[in-house]
């Protein structure tokens, strides 16, 4: 019975929240792809200026008050599914040119590292905005091995925690005609963003693009958490 399974899984696509077998590879089935589209914005992507650059995100994910949405970041999360995140880089690609936003300078995508330092989703995400938006996957930082930091507030020890990778001493040299994108798949503090934005040098066109922003209990500016 589970080998039936695994192979219904393989070939039918089951949608992750309902188990319907008409999914699709974006994980979910068309009706339940249609009540997802409650948590975009009537009018493009989400966008905030809490930050010294703008950060822009798909979704705004609440914990506990969507479970089609915490479902969808969740099985987003395990492995690379990269066709599901084709299909969420072409709708924030969509969105993004209703708005008359397509970036007219050549972007440079930056990926969140992940702890381990393999590819993982958030390498993903940048892979396949990258193919829409025709840019290039620059995966430059690594987290770097804890500290014991009893001084500093939380923005300064996050930042102490990111570095360039050796491979992209260079990368961190501001240019003009060069759009950073940081991406990850969800943004919650943003001091992670915040700590890439300086990392890089504090380019002059620097941007965050997520899947979702996570709501916080309390109203404090985000990157400065």
């Amino acid at each position: 019975m589970k080998m039936m399974w695994q192979l219904l899984q393989a070939y039918f696509f089951p949608c992750l929240y309902c188990g319907s077998l008409q999914g699709t590879k974006a994980l979910l089935c068309e009706r339940c792809a249609r009540q997802l589209e409650y948590y975009e914005h009537e009018q493009g992507l989400f966008h905030y200026n809490e930050a010294p650059y703008p950060i822009f995100a798909l979704y705004e994910w609440n914990p506990g008050q969507s479970d089609l949405l915490s479902s969808t970041v969740l099985a987003l999360k395990q492995g690379q599914r990269r066709e599901a995140w084709n299909h969420y880089a072409q709708k924030f690609s969509q969105k993004r040119m209703a708005l008359n936003m397509t970036p007219s300078k050549k972007i440079r995508f930056v990926p969140a590292p992940s702890s381990s330092g393999h590819k993982d989703h958030a390498f993903a995400h940048a892979e396949a905005l990258a193919k829409h938006f025709s840019g290039e996957v620059v995966p430059c930082l690594k987290k770097l091995k804890k500290k014991s930091q009893r001084g500093g507030n939380r923005q300064q020890r996050q930042r102490l925690r990111l570095g360039l990778d050796e491979k992209y001493s260079e990368v961190s040299k501001d240019s003009t005609d060069t759009l950073w994108v940081f991406v990850d798949d969800i943004l919650t503090t943003g001091s992670t963003a915040h700590a890439a934005y300086e990392v890089l040098g504090s380019p002059t066109h620097f941007e965050v693009w997520v899947l979702g922003r996570r709501s916080l209990s309390c109203g404090a500016s985000r990157y400065l958490l």
